[in-house]
């Protein structure tokens, strides 16, 4: 996998493309453009309730490499999760999570509340961005972002919940996982979830 020295004075970013655009007023005014990092060409893994049973577990994920984020960064993440089923009044919660460790619900995240599917499945779409504030082995992020379901399959997203977190720490030292986790209320076959699309894109600063 190529990779290309654009973002963070000579460190590089798997897919990064750099680009500067000045918008005719000099120094000062210009915009620094990241690029796609992630994308899904196929499914994630199917989230099953009688497999994962209550435990809260990735279904995709994007590992962003040690020592490629600054001050300012900007992580936006777009997800799109389908629920094929629910089962009875079984409950399933869907999130976003970001940190170094490589257990997901570990991490810091924002989350859907637990919504009863009704046995008829239902589609989630979440719309995120981690923006790093100060980097280092004791760096610091926030979060926030908006994720939205279409709770017993009704048109048009009816179950909305938007987060937003307080400054958390995160090391840019290290590699860190933007994870899509997924966490069933029971143990049934007929519970059952993955991601469909799971868009990353970072952008750095100068």
């Amino acid at each position: 996998m190529s990779q290309i020295p654009a973002l963070t004075g000579g460190r590089a970013l798997e897919h990064g493309v750099a680009l500067t655009v000045d918008h005719g007023r000099g120094s000062g005014s210009k915009m620094y453009v990241g690029g796609q990092a992630n994308a899904l060409v196929a499914a994630g893994t199917v989230i099953n309730a009688d497999d994962e049973g209550t435990t809260e577990t990735e279904t995709t994920s994007y590992t962003v490499p040690a020592n490629t984020l600054v001050a300012g960064s900007t992580i936006r993440a777009k997800f799109y999760v389908h629920s094929s089923s629910g089962n009875g009044s079984d409950t399933t919660q869907i999130g976003l999570r970001f940190g170094s460790n490589t257990t997901a619900s570990s991490n810091s995240g924002i989350e859907t509340g637990a919504a009863d599917l009704a046995n008829s499945g239902a589609v989630c779409i979440g719309d995120a961005v981690v923006q790093i504030r100060t980097a280092g082995a004791s760096g610091t992020a926030v979060m926030f972002g908006t994720v939205a379901m279409d709770v017993n399959s009704v048109v048009g997203l009816s179950h909305d919940e938007s987060g937003a977190m307080a400054a958390f720490a995160v090391d840019t030292t290290a590699v860190n996982y933007l994870s899509v986790t997924i966490t069933n209320s029971g143990s049934s076959a007929d519970q059952s979830s993955h991601s469909e699309a799971f868009i990353v894109d970072i952008v750095n600063p100068a």
